[in-house]
């Protein structure tokens, strides 16, 4: 049995926290409000800017797997999965973020370290979203993000159960991006093991393409709070990228259950990835994120 709780899909039991309108406790929630000078955004990332935008981070090539792991392929793409280009202070990078069900219809899902740079202790900057990005094409537009939200758990400490955070995008044209692209659902206590399709954009260097791919297979326990999902090919650029259960091709679809972060803040080899378990952490941290978008 399943039940929906304001937008979230929890798979029974019940929250034992309580109920999905709760929120994360103001303590525990980092949030940045875009200023006005990152609103040009997305006249900022020119087609020259997104041709040279690198991977946040690398994951190298293990190679003599390709017998026992699956390999994934270049898809068509998602209308609900796209680039998220940013800027963190050392350059122009991407990762891979989607569209997430909410009352506001303006959020995105992807890891926390897509959002926020530990290192300098600065939210990125110059962040857009790019809708079923293609080798350069934005047939969906390009989304300007004004608000980012994350765990303080995890900006302060990089507790690897908690990354993964939400951004608001603009209202463009009058339209909010779900009526554009539509959304994906967010399900929670699901367990480790699942059939599951993910999606992506991997580093140019490994994927000169510039497309997306994708993969389907099944996750398993990795840890406490983890799982892991074996494929090739999700290179540097995928973190954040989707794990969806249910996918449907027709409507681009699925419920959300993982997403590619974590542990080793997804991996540190294509042909392994990781994610946190989705629980009632993510859940009361994507109430709050719409309660203020």
């Amino acid at each position: 049995m399943r039940v929906l709780l304001c937008g979230v899909l929890a798979a029974a039991p019940l929250l034992a926290a309580g109920p999905a309108t709760s929120a994360v406790l103001p303590e525990r929630v980092g949030t940045r409000v875009v200023t006005s000078v990152d609103l040009g955004d997305a006249s900022y990332w020119t087609p020259s800017r997104m041709a040279h935008a690198t991977p946040l981070a690398e994951r190298t090539l293990q190679r003599g797997r390709a017998a026992e792991v699956p390999v994934a392929r270049n898809v068509a793409g998602s209308r609900v999965i796209g680039a998220l280009f940013f800027n963190n202070g050392t350059g122009g990078h991407y990762c891979t973020a989607s569209v997430i069900r909410t009352p506001k219809k303006n959020m995105l899902l992807t890891a926390a370290h897509c959002l926020y740079n530990q290192s300098t202790r600065a939210w990125h900057r110059h962040i857009v979203f790019v809708p079923r990005y293609n080798a350069g094409r934005r047939p969906y537009g390009t989304w300007p993000v004004w608000l980012m939200v994350a765990d303080k758990r995890w900006i302060e400490r990089g507790e690897p159960d908690l990354d993964f955070g939400f951004a608001a995008v603009q209202v463009m044209g009058g339209r909010r991006i779900a009526d554009v692209v539509g959304a994906n659902q967010l399900l929670i206590n699901r367990g480790y093991d699942n059939r599951v399709v993910v999606a992506g954009y991997p580093a140019k260097e490994n994927a000169p393409a510039d497309r997306p791919i994708g993969c389907a297979g099944r996750t398993v326990r990795q840890g406490k709070g983890q799982m892991r999902f074996d494929c090739h090919g999700f290179y540097g650029g995928t973190s954040g990228s989707p794990w969806l259960s249910d996918y449907d091709a027709r409507t681009q679809t699925g419920h959300v259950i993982g997403l590619i972060g974590g542990y080793q803040e997804g991996g540190s080899e294509e042909w392994r990835s990781y994610s946190p378990q989705f629980g009632p952490d993510i859940a009361h941290l994507m109430t709050t994120a719409d309660n203020q978008a």
